[in-house]
This record gives C-alpha cells, structure tokens and sequence, in this order.
C-alpha cells in the first residue's frame, strides 16, 4: 500500500517512523536539531509530514523508512540517469513546454519548464507531462519543475515543485451487479440509489491542491540538490523570461552543467539605460535637469542592483542556471553624464517649473509601445512629482487620474454628458487608431507602458470604443461599451485631484446616482439666471477617487476624505486611520464623535445629494470635535 504523505505525525510516532525514541527527539527538539513542525494539531502538538521526517533522515545519515517517497527513498545515482526522451510538449490554447524524461534507477523522473509568456498553470503542464508516460510507467512517476528565478539581490533560490503519481493505480469504484435480468432491468423503472449497493476506496489525503485520480498530486518543493542526487546530474533553474524555444533548444544540445550567456532581456536594465539615453539624445540634461538628475540616479541605483543580482553563483549543489544574462555594461558618456548629473542638488522651484512642461510635451507624444523617449518623460515626471508632493502638492496635484466609472447612468450621468463635446478626428487626442500618450492613459486607466504592451489594453479598449469627448474644462472622457447586459456602458473620465474650484457657492449641491460598483460625483450649481451650470468632477484632494455611498466601507471613507479636504482646503485632512476610525455613524455612541457627514454618506439610498454648505459645516464640526477628542483625559 502506498504511503499516505500528507499525514500529520506527532513527536511519538515521528519517533516510531525514524525509530528513535521519544525522548531523544525531544532532546533533539530542545537543541533546535529537528525540523520545524509542519502544523499543530487540535490539541496544540507539533506536528510533521511524512515528507519532512523523511527527509531529515536523509539529510542527516539516518535510515530512510522503506516506504518513504521520492526522492527521500531512493538510492544515490551512481551514474547520470539515462535520458528517455527530450521535446516539447503541446499544452492548452496552444502552448508548448519543454519536457525532459529521465529514467532514475527504473524511476521516471520528469523534468517540465513551461515557456515565457504562456498563462498555463504548473498543475496542467505536470499532467500533460505524466501523459508523454506509457501507462505503466505512471505509477509512481515524478514530475518537477523548477521555480522561476527573479532578479533579487540574495541570490538564486535551488527550489523545485515536485508532484507524484501514487504508487498503486487507485482500484475503481465496484458497484454490487444487479440480480435482475436484463429484460426485467430494461422494462421496469430505476430504482432509488438506496437500493444500489456501491463500494469505494476512499481518495487518498492530499497534502496542498486537489487532484483528479488520473492526475499527479502537488508535492510541494524540494532542493535541487535532492533531485540531482537521484539523478546523477545537476537540475537546470532558469531566470523568468529566458525559457525561450531558442534558448532552450541550445541548451539541450550542449548539456554542459553550466549557463549559456545571453543578452540581459530580463533584469530592469535594459530599460533604465535606454531610457536615459534617450534622454540624453533629446538633451534633456541641458533643457531639463532636475528631471535628469533624477533618471541619472534612478539609473545608477538600477545598474548597482543589477550587477550585485548578475554576480551571484551561476552553479551550486545540484543545479546550475541554464542561461545566464551578461553583466551590464555602461555606454561611456551615459556613465560620465550619468555622474555629474546625480551630484546635482535638489531645487524645488526649477523641479516645478520643469514638471509642467514636461507634462504637456509627454502628453502630446504620440503612442509607440517601445518608446525609450517618452518612458523616460513619463519616469521623470513621476519621480518629480514623488520630490515635490509632500512640499508643494498645488503644483503635483494640477494633473488628472483616470475614474473608472463602470456602470455610468442615471440622472447625473445624463446631465454630465448633456455637456460633454465629440471630438473630431483632427483633434490632437482625437485619433484612437494614432493616439497621444494622454489618451492612451485615459484608455488603459493609466496603466504603465510595460502592463499596456503585455496585454494588450489599447487593443482591447479600441474594441469597446464607442466615443471620445471633452468636458467643458478641457477633460478627455471615453465612453466605451460595458461588455455586460445588466451593467450600462463605462466611462472613462480625466478626473481632478486638485482643490475644488471656487465657484462653488452656498447653492452648490453634491450629487451622484445610486451605480453598480462605483459612482461618478458631482457638484452641480446653479447659475446667476437659475439654469444649472454644467457637472464638476468633486476631486479627491491629492488622493484618488473611489466613490461610493450607502454602507460603512473602504470606498465611502475615501468619499468622506473627498468631501473633508475639499471643505477644508487641507491636502492631509480626513486620513482614514486616523478620521474615520475616530467617527460614529451611530449617534448613541458616546465613546467617540458623531459624524453627520459619515452618517448621511454611509445610510443615503439610491441617490445621494448633499448641500456644499452642509458639507463645509459637518467637516468643521468633524475637525473640532475630533481635536477635543484627542484633548480630552482618557
């Protein structure tokens, strides 16, 4: 019978399995000489899988239980495992993996790498691998992959997932045959399951994910070195984005145990250096400096990492990287402007001059997936804005967010569109087949160049594309179409996160409709001659907006912060911690403040209006009552 590797073994019968006593372990435990428990049971006892006792026994020279599984129960190789067979295998959707299988003293152990760019999970590339198996090599085959490598500073981690097949093909379902004849069976109706008498084997206990009885079970991970052990070769790791056909195929021709240097497409470099040499080929260390002292240093930060990443141990205990990206190298005047230009000292004044002219000039950029020049703008600008945000949020916060308005109707929303003007085709950002960077922003919810490329998210807003327009204040808005029956169409809209403009009087009413998942809010106010002037986006001062309304929630406290710093003209007021969690919507509850404004935000239904004079009053009153708060003994 095959063993059941995920059951939980207390100290006493971990003792029977490494047949030792119980005392001993416990000595062994007191001098930190066990392996840390895997749970604790009901009772509060550490426990361990068979896994882990098996291979502290191997790991530390004891005998390995006969039933121990693999690769904790088998022999040292004593020569490289013959290979079977080395291909691709076909996956879903038409992906491919490369598969090596090796016979391990009889032990078909399988080698699986899925290929870069391929959303298939690891459990469909290790059933598709055990498939390449006769049927009677199954029981009991093995599959591992190994963890892709990431650019970090400490180095490789030799880790490989395993799964296993059971040892025993899992016996089928026996049902009791039925007494009756089978014209009898033909003529009379079913009988209730109650009369069949059917037998099971009941499925073995999985420790991790679920599997089918034809599938392998996940195993967890173990060192590259246990596998290379068995195998009697060191175990290729690969560095996420190298598992190329091409590269692949080469290292299989060459089986040398050690990398196949490539260039570096993996690390943040290539982009970094690309990006300032861009910058340096549009002279912005002359026309923009404080913006290129920044990429400078941000560069200089990247290259260090990089090469602190690069020059780690390319081979180890078992394991090798199969194909290792070459070290960075400096272009000789990038380094030399890249120098200087880091030394230069901060100048708030000149940053915020030269943040909105950058702005305006990375934002008429045409789009080009692969653009250095305007990634770099686009870098340069928000480290800009992260150096000024705290001492001068009036210059960062004159730029706009993308909301997502996902479920745009109603009586707000037919007002504000009533304002809105079509863009025609000669407008700058009016082409969405040759857009502008800021309209791409708008489509992709200001998602990064690298997110947008890699999936498809211009291509995909194109498709739902119905128009585009402008608010009266020269805001792009996008309406696309919702992709869902009982959900209405989607705007996109540039919203502020500057203060509010003045023009709000004591008339202004803030208003939204009741939407699916997120409401567009606005300030609606009336003009000198009694008609309604047309719907401002109420901005989330310095923040982004998430409104909603109508429970106690994340997204009404963000709506609570919206309205308190717009009443009060403060960037930092209405913080959630430290406002929100201090207020009662329950007015009964003496322990803290009562909130009007929490209270009318968190029990409006369908619609929400609120008078703009009501809102500056209940935020005052919030504000004093939370510092008497803070004053009072406790």
């Amino acid at each position: 019978m095959a063993v059941d590797r995920s059951r939980p073994h207390t100290l006493a019968q971990f003792a029977r399995r490494a047949r030792m006593s119980a005392q001993r372990l416990r000595v062994l435990q007191g001098e930190r000489r066990l392996p840390d428990p895997d749970a604790v049971d009901a009772d509060g006892h550490h426990v361990w899988f068979t896994a882990t006792i098996d291979r502290w026994l191997r790991a530390t020279g004891r005998p390995v239980p006969a039933d121990a599984v693999w690769p904790f129960g088998w022999p040292d190789a004593t020569e490289p495992a013959e290979v079977i067979w080395s291909g691709d295998i076909t996956l879903p959707r038409g992906h491919a993996a490369a598969v090596t299988i090796f016979d391990a003293a009889g032990q078909p152990v399988v080698y699986a790498v899925g290929y870069t760019g391929q959303d298939v999970s690891r459990d469909t590339i290790a059933e598709a691998a055990i498939a390449q198996l006769d049927p009677d090599r199954r029981p009991g085959a093995v599959v591992v992959q190994p963890f892709l490598l990431d650019p970090r500073p400490d180095g490789p981690h030799p880790h490989l997932e395993l799964w296993r097949m059971p040892e025993q093909a899992e016996p089928p379902a026996h049902v009791a045959p039925d007494p009756l004849p089978g014209f009898l069976r033909r003529l009379l109706p079913a009988r209730a399951p109650a009369t069949t008498t059917t037998t099971t084997t009941p499925p073995p206990l999985v420790l991790g994910r679920q599997r089918r009885p034809d599938a392998p079970e996940y195993a967890g991970s173990v060192w590259a070195s246990e596998a290379a052990r068995l195998l009697g070769r060191p175990v290729p790791l690969w560095w996420a984005g190298t598992v190329t056909p091409e590269i692949v195929r080469t290292v299989r021709l060459l089986d040398q145990p050690r990398p196949l240097p490539i260039p570096d497409t993996v690390t943040d470099w290539p982009a970094a250096i690309s990006r300032l040499s861009a910058a340096l080929e549009h002279s912005l260390h002359t026309t923009h400096p404080q913006a290129f002292a920044l990429l400078a240093r941000e560069t200089r930060a990247v290259h260090q990492d990089v090469v602190a990443t690069l020059t780690h141990p390319t081979t180890g205990d078992g394991w090798y990287i199969a194909a290792a990206p070459t070290p960075p190298t400096w272009p000789a005047v990038a380094e030399q402007r890249a120098a200087v230009a880091a030394g230069r000292t901060f100048d708030p004044d000149a940053a915020g001059a030269e943040l909105a002219r950058l702005a305006e000039v990375e934002a008429n950029l045409l789009w080009q997936p692969d653009d250095p020049y305007g990634a770099a703008l686009r870098e340069a600008i928000l480290m800009l804005r992260g150096q000024l945000a705290a001492t001068d949020p009036e210059t960062v916060y004159t730029f706009p967010v993308t909301y997502s308005w996902p479920d745009a109707h109603g009586s707000i929303c037919e007002e504000y569109r009533r304002h809105l003007t079509a863009l025609a085709p000669a407008d700058r950002h009016g082409d969405p087949t040759h857009p502008t960077r800021r309209l791409v922003r708008l489509l992709t919810e200001d998602a990064t160049d690298t997110v947008i490329a890699r999936h498809q998210l211009l291509d995909r807003a194109r498709r739902r594309l119905i128009g585009l327009y402008r608010d009266p204040d020269g805001r792009l808005v996008a309406h696309l179409a919702s992709g869902a029956a009982e959900i209405a169409d989607e705007l996109l809209i540039e919203w502020p996160t500057s203060m509010p403009p003045d023009g709000w009087t004591a008339q202004t009413v803030i208003a939204a409709d009741k939407t699916y998942s997120a409401t567009g809010l606005f300030a609606l106010t009336p003009g000198p001659d009694g008609a309604l002037l047309p719907p401002q986006p109420v901005p989330n001062p310095g923040d982004e907006p998430r409104f909603t309304f109508g429970y106690d929630g994340n997204s009404p406290a963000a709506l609570y912060q919206a309205l308190v710093r717009c009443a009060l003209r403060e960037w930092d007021a209405a913080a959630q911690e430290s406002w929100v969690q201090q207020l009662s919507a329950r007015p009964q509850d003496t322990r803290h403040p009562h909130s009007r404004l929490w209270q009318q935000i968190t029990t409006s239904q369908n619609a929400l209006r609120l008078s703009w004079a009501d809102v500056q009053q209940w935020a005052h009153e919030d504000q004093q009552a939370l510092l008497q708060h803070r004053r009072s003994p406790r």
